[in-house]
């Protein structure tokens, strides 16, 4: 069960002496690709997308074979053996043996095996366990050096390859973290003013593009660990009978009032057996090597039963906690929970453990519950905990950083197993609010004190003004001992001679993202904006207009330095597009914005005008997810029809 829930390893620099296969020699595929005779439709992708990035290195395409098409005159030259061919098991490659995901690399003369557990689906599900297209991106990113930067072609960065040789190996590749997860975004977009969004057939074809994008970078899973707010529904479904299962507040149990959110009183021995009972009844008990996961996670509201049961179980508040829990959070007048959940938690787990000793109980560290518990509590294995802090956005100041981290390795001190469930990347609207550096310390903190995967809401998709940050997002994700100043160098490569004017685009933005923490937080305190889902009430305070003046003249220097570079250039100007529409954006705020009582329709429709022929004329760059744009403007602006104005709860 350990396997699954983490103890994959990175690939390696798995290069044994000798010569190796040659793939490309004077700039021309020297290999063939092979498919079994019934190839899985990931194999037959792996094919397909190999071949398209040798043909984009070197302008032909490989060819490509069924097994049963090579020959014995044919074997004198190199070829590539994709998925469970009778080459590779004569080699002795056992691709059913392998666990999901995984892939043996082999060298075998002059030819390469790539042999992967696959099976049936789409190639693009990430619950399709694609071993074989997987170890297919290995090969590019190692010896190819591609990079895929954002959706589409020319996010693609595929150097020019003249002559690549894969030193003699035999290795099983598998990714590291047990999920690798970026929610898509694919719900945000506005119901009532969709004209913000993208068009229907360009929404199709963001999402297309995205989804091969996200595969690319391995995002996938080995198992699926299905959880999320449990007991959403259970005050209708059980209150009546059983009051006794939800918080006690103010004498009362239940919902504070009709229809609002309601906690549990996770402390009662007759919902703990009712999650148990539940998870029974959906085969969680059925016996087997697989892990089966018991669902409970907290409704998205703080822990706040006032019951003594519940109470007893808190351990003690910790002495440096409301010096980092922001004075006008939700949080900030609800009681330190973290140990009664976590003492909650285990209690389940007991319970399950009767029926099914793989059971894994999941929770969240969340709310009033996400710092660290602080009564010693050992938990194991057994119990999956995501990492969801509700607020602490970037920038942070280094005492905030260090808080957060600590929190983390809190967590793994109760030997749970831990996955980043953060919703850091909701933040930003379309803005050039950049904060790589930070995110990348904090992950890689992570990484090295116990994560097992990741499910990070949401990737919002604002690849032109966002860049480094979502390269890292992703990047790390494969490559987490990677210093973050490496990869970053990965991504400032595909602009070629304006690299280093790219570099100084982005530390620019980050300098000013992180410069600007106490304007953040008292300009989103004064218009009422949430850092999530009504950011646009506020990106002309926090980017006005003349902001933007020296980002724009570094672009300017980056696309003298690229002109004779014609996909560098392309490149450039993508982040031009980008920053106009950030600027349009801007605008539009300043005059639509429901922070201020004085905005309508009619003051800010030129604005609003301009900004829907931009992003009518460009929606198929993808500089960013209009779709995601026109979610957080429904909210935030003056509009046509009926104008929402929200109080936004926690973005779960």
């Amino acid at each position: 069960m350990l396997h699954w829930l983490g103890a994959g390893k990175a690939a390696g620099a798995y290069v044994q002496p000798g010569d190796g296969v040659t793939l490309v020699a004077g700039g021309r595929p020297a290999v063939t690709l092979v498919i079994p005779e019934r190839p899985k439709d990931s194999v037959r992708y792996a094919a397909v997308e190999l071949g398209w990035h040798i043909e984009k290195a070197t302008g032909f395409q490989p060819a490509v074979a069924t097994e049963s098409e090579v020959t014995s005159a044919t074997l004198g030259k190199a070829h590539i053996f994709l998925g469970d061919t009778r080459f590779a098991r004569k080699a002795g490659i056992d691709s059913g043996a392998l666990e999901p995901e995984s892939c043996a690399i082999r060298t075998v003369g002059r030819h390469l095996c790539i042999a992967g557990h696959d099976t049936s689906g789409s190639p693009l599900d990430e619950d399709t366990s694609a071993g074989t297209l997987f170890g297919s991106y290995e090969l590019l990113d190692r010896y190819f050096a591609v990079r895929w930067l954002w959706p589409g072609e020319l996010g693609t960065f595929v150097p020019r390859a003249e002559s690549v040789v894969v030193p003699l190996q035999d290795h099983v590749v598998t990714p590291r973290f047990m999920q690798r997860h970026v929610r898509s975004a694919a719900g945000l977009k506005a119901k009532d003013h969709p004209e913000l969004g993208f068009t229907a057939a360009a929404a199709e074809e963001y999402m297309n593009a995205q989804a091969t994008f996200l595969r690319r970078n391995r995002m996938g899973r080995r198992i699926l660990a299905k959880y999320g707010h449990a007991f959403v529904d259970w005050w209708r479904q059980y209150g009546a009978e059983h009051p006794e299962w939800f918080q006690l507040v103010n004498g009362r149990r239940g919902p504070s009032r009709l229809g609002a959110r309601f906690s549990m009183c996770i402390s009662n021995p007759g919902l703990r057996e009712e999650i148990v009972a539940q998870w029974r009844e959906h085969g969680g008990d059925t016996p087997g090597h697989l892990p089966t996961f018991v669902n409970a996670v907290e409704n998205d509201v703080p822990g706040q039963c006032g019951c003594d049961a519940c109470k007893a179980l808190d351990g003690p508040e910790p002495p440096d906690y409301r010096k980092f829990i922001p004075s006008k959070s939700k949080i900030a007048s609800k009681p330190f929970v973290s140990d009664r959940y976590a003492r909650s938690w285990q209690a389940i787990q007991q319970i399950a453990a009767k029926y099914n000793s793989n059971s894994v109980v999941v929770g969240y560290a969340y709310m009033n519950y996400f710092a660290a518990p602080t009564s010693g509590i050992k938990l194991g294995p057994n119990i999956m905990i995501g990492f969801c802090p509700s607020s602490w956005f970037y920038p942070r100041s280094g005492d905030e950083q260090d808080w957060m981290k600590a929190q983390w390795r809190g967590w793994a001190e109760t030997e749970a197993r831990l996955f980043m469930r953060t919703n850091y990347f909701l933040d930003g609207y379309c803005m050039p609010h950049i904060f790589s550096s930070q995110f990348a310390d904090e992950f890689q903190s992570a990484a090295n004190n116990g994560m097992i995967g990741t499910d990070f809401d949401s990737l919002t998709g604002h690849w032109a003004t966002q860049g480094p940050n979502l390269y890292l997002l992703l990047r790390l994700q494969i490559h987490p001992d990677m210093p973050a100043s490496a990869l970053l160098s990965e991504y400032y490569s595909a602009f070629g001679p304006a690299a280093a004017d790219v570099r100084r685009y982005f530390d620019f933005w980050e300098a000013y993202t992180s410069g600007g923490r106490a304007r953040l937080r008292d300009t989103f305190e004064a218009l009422g904006a949430s850092r999530w889902r009504s950011w646009a009430k506020a990106a002309h305070a926090i980017y006005p207009e003349e902001s933007f003046a020296p980002a724009e003249a570094l672009l300017d220097k980056a696309a003298s330095s690229a002109a004779a570079d014609q996909q560098a250039s392309r490149r450039v100007q993508f982040l031009q597009l980008g920053l106009q529409h950030a600027k349009l954006c801007s605008l539009a705020a300043a005059k639509l914005t429901l922070g201020d009582p004085e905005s309508s329709y009619e003051r800010g429709k030129v604005e609003l005008q301009a900004l829907l022929e931009f992003r009518r004329a460009h929606e198929r760059t993808w500089v960013s997810n209009m779709n995601h744009c026109a979610w957080v403007e429904s909210t935030s602006w003056a509009l046509p029809g009926a104008a929402v104005q929200l109080q936004a709860p926690d973005p779960e």
